[in-house]
């Protein structure tokens, strides 16, 4: 971040970190001190004419302070909600300033490509996703916890290989990237690699690296009421579409789950998707119908058998 406020002729950064990430406030404040002692923070940084400070901001816990506008309304100490662009964080950002926005993950490479040079780092990943990327691997997996691995990994290397494969040696249905509001992948889909595009194809996203393992015995469908109900509560309220779309899609969803539904209940949620996706104003309404569609798109059946056999309800 110094590297960066020198290169764009700033003199003060943010870190945004969510009030839920104790350990991780706690260890930013001591790397902020232990930078400071050894002069890469602060007045004249190395003995130059370079100064540079780092605060921290700590959030109150809402999902959509993810997006930068909602971010940068947050640490001026509004109500996170997005706003409508232009004019971009660059040219009016945080305090009215020109601001340069990037999760601390992307900051992190900067030493490292200075170091080793930009044609090291691009020989990392792909042709269009470069370097590594940082997963969390959460679910129905033996080995839980944080990995890093080159971009074009497959998900089944990750899954499999890294991460050891489900609990009691069940089988792989599926696996969510991109958080809660990412797609839904198949299992056989899992020779894919891991980079923005090929999952961008297949419904889902890279998002903040989260990768959530299910079993053969999880039901799709509960799985996309589950994260449609986390989109809907997170949803700032401030545009339409989002703030009334995802309660819609979460009570036809409901309805589906407890043996109550349509099959015009289907069309109704896929023109739901559509609406909500095309019209929201910020990423999260954007991305909020995507468990719905991906596990619509890949496990269409699970929808159909709870409308034809609505005793089937409680049995997964």
């Amino acid at each position: 971040m110094a590297i960066a406020g020198y290169a764009v002729g700033a003199r003060t950064g943010y870190i945004y970190v969510r009030a839920e990430y104790p350990l991780a406030i706690k260890t930013l404040r001591t790397a902020i001190r232990q930078a400071e002692r050894q002069k890469i923070l602060g007045t004249g940084i190395f003995g130059s004419s370079h100064s540079f400070q780092i605060e921290l901001r700590i959030g109150a816990g809402a999902f959509v302070c993810g997006e930068e506008t909602a971010l940068i309304a947050s640490i001026e100490g509004n109500r996170g909600q997005p706003r409508n662009r232009p004019p971009y964080p660059a040219v009016a950002g945080l305090f009215g300033c020109p601001t340069l926005i990037n999760n601390v993950e992307t900051f992190a490479n900067v030493p490292a490509i200075m170091r080793e040079g930009a044609e090291w780092f691009a020989s990392v990943g792909t042709e269009k996703s470069k370097g590594t990327k940082v997963f969390a691997l959460a679910g129905a997996i033996n080995n839980t916890g944080l990995v890093e691995v080159p971009m074009g990994t497959t998900l089944r290397e990750l899954i499999l290989e890294i991460g050891g494969g489900c609990p009691g040696g069940k089988a792989v249905k599926a696996v969510q990237t991109g958080g809660p509001s990412g797609g839904c992948i198949p299992a056989d889909k899992l020779d894919t690699p891991v980079d923005y595009e090929s999952l961008m194809a297949l419904g889902s996203m890279m998002g903040s690296g989260g990768m959530i393992v299910m079993d053969e015995t999880t039901s799709m469908i509960e799985v996309a009421r589950f994260f449609m109900d986390f989109c809907r509560s997170e949803s700032c309220g401030k545009c339409v579409p989002c703030r009334v779309g995802t309660q819609q899609m979460y009570t036809v969803l409901d309805r589906i789950c407890e043996g109550q539904g349509s099959f015009e209940d289907l069309d109704l949620l896929e023109r739901l998707c559509e609406m909500v996706r095309n019209t929201s104003l910020c990423g999260l309404g954007k991305s909020a119908p995507n468990p719905i569609m991906s596990t619509m798109r890949y496990f269409r059946e699970e929808y159909t058998e709870r409308i034809h056999k609505p005793e089937s309800v409680g049995t997964r």
